[in-house]
């Protein structure tokens, strides 16, 4: 894998710079050494020249919290009194579960 990765980055500045037809040609000599499909070469490529150092280094930004603290813990207790659902399931039934819930600011996203 490391050797493909050096590869696809020796190949990647070449490939940025180059006409369609030349683009075309390189692509042909990376599949051919590397045996990947076109596409795959092609997404390879343009990766590697974006990304700077390892492919792990990249990470995510972390998602924030939709809901607070507090109903957090009473949808918790809901999931696990439902038989812990998937997120889709859990909502479709939630009028079997909570039929006297009404909406209040206490239910509210964070947004």
């Amino acid at each position: 894998m490391a050797t493909r990765r050096e590869i696809t980055k020796k190949y990647a500045a070449d490939y940025a710079k180059s006409s369609k037809n030349a683009k075309g040609l390189i692509l042909d000599e990376l599949i051919a050494i590397t045996g990947w499909s076109r596409a795959n070469a092609r997404r390879a490529l343009s990766t590697a020249r974006k990304r700077k150092g390892p492919a792990k280094s990249v990470t995510r930004k972390p998602r924030g919290r939709t809901y607070g603290y507090d109903t957090l813990k009473v949808l918790i207790s809901v999931w696990r009194l439902a038989g812990m659902p998937s997120g889709k399931y859990l909502a479709a039934t939630m009028d079997l579960w909570c039929p006297s819930w009404k909406p209040s600011e206490n239910w509210t996203r964070t947004d």
